[in-house]
């Protein structure tokens, strides 16, 4: 088995390039499984790379479930059958998506209803971007769950969470411009402001979300135009404000004359009644909510409530974004809704999240503090661990989770020691197995596992 130097592609990191080879003779069968892979030293001198870029490159390789770290042996190539049969059992752990069993059949008599409907006439036809008045309407009390009752034309209706903040940066923001958003923050947000060319500054966190403190300091200094956060389960940390707390950062950002944008794609899961920012500060707040976290993913409908005076702009940024509105899932939401499915729909999630936390507790043997329900855990490490580092060893063993850094905005220099486990995907047994392999290795000294 040879790995030639001159095969390397150009144009792309050196330590991608390397996996990109390695990948590449495992399709054409000169690498196999069960292959020992030669030294890190070796391939350092035979590469002209460093020990660290080779690091990388295995612990990448180590990630996307190609090769496999003995400690004392080596690293040897993971692929053929053993893999795929591993992966029959598997769940991703990095992907936080809810499970389908709890609301299949609601959902399966909701769309054989839809059926009946003339389909071809509701999707051949456009609607207005924002949602037409009936719509809006039919929103209304889905918001009033949230302690929301917006006038009917601050009702926007999108195709998703996504899509709501996308229209967001879109509307609010031009390229250099600063928003501010959690220290720990979703990556769908960190992809928007790279896409748009607008600077995230990270406001600090504890256990019960943003740190007034910090974002005081920050409204000061960063002339920032807008913050994002979340103020129940957020997305990674599941840090939940008080509302106290929630009360103190509006009146913040009113103060400072800059919008907030809330969210709160976790708050109909969640079942909590504190009230959301957006109705403690309507004027300030635009309150972002989907379906994904509480009925599927696929389902892509989502709302914005926009305080009135910034209606024209995100009404525009919906336009350009997607000209009609998702009239097909209203459709459906609508058949979930005068069937009273939607309740149950949600009942049955916040069921199956406690469910599968109470697995994670008996499991692992310890739930980091978490009252709502929720599909996702953010796990702190023993001291002897960096969250790469466990990540890596981890995926030896065909398991993903998130990394720290996937989140952190302004934390280059705090120690990254946590993991974001998700617990919706896949059958419990399934979920029970890999968190059996993950419990074994938050149990391991880092010393006796990692890539070296």
């Amino acid at each position: 088995m040879t790995l030639r130097p001159s095969a390397l592609s150009r144009g792309k990191p050196k330590y991608l390039a390397l996996v990109d080879l390695i990948e590449r003779n495992i399709a054409s069968g000169d690498l196999r499984d069960g292959d020992r892979l030669p030294p890190q030293r070796e391939l350092a001198s035979d590469f002209d790379l460093t020990i660290a870029t080779i690091t990388k490159a295995i612990r990448e390789a180590a990630r996307r479930g190609i090769v496999t770290a003995r400690a004392g042996s080596g690293t040897f190539i993971r692929v053929g059958s053993q893999r795929s049969d591993h992966h029959q059992d598997s769940v991703d752990l990095s992907l936080n998506t809810v499970p389908a069993d709890p609301t299949k059949r609601f959902l399966d008599a909701a769309f054989a209803e839809l059926a009946k409907r003339r389909v071809g006439d509701i999707a051949c036809g456009y609607e207005p971007a924002t949602g037409t008045e009936a719509h809006r309407t039919l929103m209304r009390g889905w918001l009033s769950a949230r302690s929301l009752s917006p006038q009917s034309e601050c009702i926007l209706l999108t195709h998703g969470s996504q899509q709501a903040l996308a229209a967001c940066f879109f509307a609010l923001t031009k390229p250099g411009d600063t928003i501010l958003c959690e220290e720990w923050t979703y990556t769908g947000i960190r992809r928007l402001a790279d896409l748009n060319q607008v600077r995230l500054e990270g406001v600090e966190m504890d256990k019960q979300g943003l740190v007034p403190r910090s974002l005081s300091d920050k409204l000061k200094s960063s002339g920032a135009k807008a913050l994002i956060c979340s103020a129940v389960v957020q997305n990674p940390t599941t840090a939940t404000m008080p509302s106290e707390r929630r009360a103190e950062i509006a009146a913040l950002c009113e103060s400072a004359n800059i919008v907030i944008i809330e969210d709160d794609i976790y708050g109909h899961l969640s079942g909590e009644k504190t009230k959301p920012l957006a109705a403690i500060a309507p004027q300030n707040v635009i309150h972002i909510s989907s379906m994904s976290k509480s009925l599927a993913p696929g389902i892509r409908l989502g709302t914005m409530v926009s305080p009135q005076s910034l209606v024209p702009a995100l009404s525009n940024a919906l336009v350009a974004l997607h000209w009609t509105a998702p009239t097909m899932w209203l459709s459906l939401f609508e058949i979930l809704v005068i069937s009273g499915a939607i309740e149950k729909c949600l009942a049955a999630h916040r069921a199956e999240a406690r469910r599968r936390l109470k697995l994670y507790e008996e499991v692992v043997g310890h739930l980091p503090q978490l009252e709502l329900p929720s599909y996702h855990v953010w796990q702190d490490l023993p001291d002897s661990w960096r969250s790469e580092d466990f990540v890596t060893e981890l995926a030896a063993q065909s398991i993903r989770v998130s990394p720290a850094h996937h989140f952190a905005v302004g934390t280059a220099l705090k120690p990254q020691s946590q993991v974001r486990i998700c617990l919706g995907g896949g059958d419990v047994d399934q979920l029970r197995n890999q968190l059996l392999q993950f419990r074994s290795v938050l149990s391991r000294p880092r010393s006796g596992s990692t890539i070296i």
